[in-house]
């Protein structure tokens, strides 16, 4: 098949985040499949980001077709983040006049977070009778209502809003991230029979699982320092802003009061300085910089356990599914974790301790009792996260299903679609 994935975020790995779309391909193109990828030059979540001019820049990772529109840079959620979205959705459109009109597309997936790309992938399934799939990474426009504040009768909102019925009415098949997702876009019309569930998942191939080597330098000698006094190192890795429950965790170690349990943050982001200044009078808490990805997994193999955490939002009553999850579970050690959701990955996998979102009672008595764990409790712990996540969560199973469903949809025909 001929795939077209537009995602104006799509990353790979030397670019950064979103890592998704380059996983997905890779194994598609291993297949036997084309795959073209048509990204903006510009996103907020990658390390590097492309140097594009003004015109359409192509480029060839792993086989994988990149077709990097261009696209100006923004910060935050205003009017500059608004103003590259419709950039890029006219230079997607100018791609199906252009670059596409000549080629073969049989299937053409939508997958920016935002639902607005559903309208030039509609025009290209309709030109090219290819099947149009919509993949739900968040909610919108219930994200920025729930989690932003706006209103719904907000333009802006009303706007999303009509671009996620058009996804709901449109598509011809529905694929999501998130597992319960189909308890909201049923509200919005869609037919279940069109929707489904592939979550998120993890590279778990030898070049990409935890590497004892790839640990730096100065987190080999920040391991060995806090390893004394019969420590138990707790490890984290992600991004430091206040949407994880960082503090919390701090909190909770100065709650224990226990000079055994120590804790290593790897990583950067928005809030890192605050969240630093918090735990200053606890001298076994240590930050480290952001690291490659194999890097930050193999100092957590290090740690006795890992830790993940969200924030109470009633968003979430939809399921989770943060990579960083399936990370925790790949490097095999038992996991504290700390949300309230629609689902329960760490319960599921049976691989560590699920405490409530925002309860520092409850995390006190989740680390007492993750710490309490024999070595064989822990050690048989840890490997039923590695078992689950191979099983589950690995992106070469994830893919070829994903390409099942396309496939299955395909064979039904594709629909009557609008203009």
């Amino acid at each position: 098949m001929n795939i077209v994935l537009v995602n104006q975020y799509a990353g790979s790995p030397r670019h950064g985040m979103e890592f998704r779309p380059h996983q997905l391909a890779k194994h598609w193109v291993a297949s036997g499949h084309d795959v073209t990828i048509i990204a903006g030059s510009f996103s907020h979540l990658r390390n590097l980001n492309p140097t594009v001019g003004r015109k359409v820049e192509e480029e060839w990772i792993d086989g994988i077709r990149y077709r990097w529109v261009p696209t100006p840079r923004y910060s935050g959620n205003g009017m500059g983040r608004i103003r590259s979205i419709v950039s890029f959705l006219r230079g997607v459109d100018k791609e199906r006049r252009g670059f596409l009109r000549t080629r073969g597309v049989d299937a053409v997936i939508a997958s920016s977070t935002h639902p607005f790309d559903i309208d030039p992938c509609r025009r290209i399934a309709r030109e090219h009778g290819a099947t149009l799939v919509w993949e739900v990474h968040d909610l919108w426009p219930l994200s920025p209502i729930e989690l932003g504040g706006y209103s719904p009768r907000h333009p802006a909102i009303v706007l999303t809003q009509m671009a996620e019925d058009r996804c709901c009415r449109d598509a011809d098949l529905v694929v999501s991230i998130l597992p319960r997702a189909i308890d909201h876009l049923e509200t919005r019309k869609l037919n279940p029979d069109r929707y489904k569930v592939i979550p998120n998942g993890v590279d778990t191939t030898a070049e990409a699982s935890p590497d004892p080597s790839s640990i730096p330098a100065d987190a080999m000698e920040c391991l060995a320092k806090l390893r004394k006094d019969d420590a138990f190192l707790i490890g984290y890795a992600g991004s430091h802003t206040r949407s994880y429950p960082l503090e919390l965790l701090i909190e909770a170690v100065r709650g224990l009061g226990d000079p055994r349990i120590k804790v290593i943050f790897i990583g950067d982001g928005p809030d890192k300085s605050s969240i630093q200044d918090s735990a200053a009078d606890l001298p076994g808490v240590v930050f480290l910089d952001r690291m490659p990805r194999v890097s930050a997994i193999s100092t957590l193999q290090a740690c006795d356990a890992v830790f993940v955490g969200l924030k109470k939002q009633s968003l979430f009553r939809f399921g989770i599914g943060m990579n960083k999850i399936f990370d925790a579970m790949l490097v095999e050690r038992p996991v504290i974790a700390s949300y309230s959701a629609g689902n329960d990955p760490i319960g599921e996998a049976g691989c560590g301790i699920t405490v409530p979102a925002d309860s520092i009672e409850q995390l006190m008595d989740g680390l007492n009792r993750i710490q309490k764990l024999t070595k064989e409790q822990r050690r048989t712990m840890g490997e039923a996260g590695g078992s689950f996540v191979r099983e589950h969560h690995d992106y070469r199973q994830l893919s070829d299903r994903f390409l099942e469903a396309v496939q299955s949809s395909k064979s039904k025909g594709a629909r009557s679609l609008p203009g």
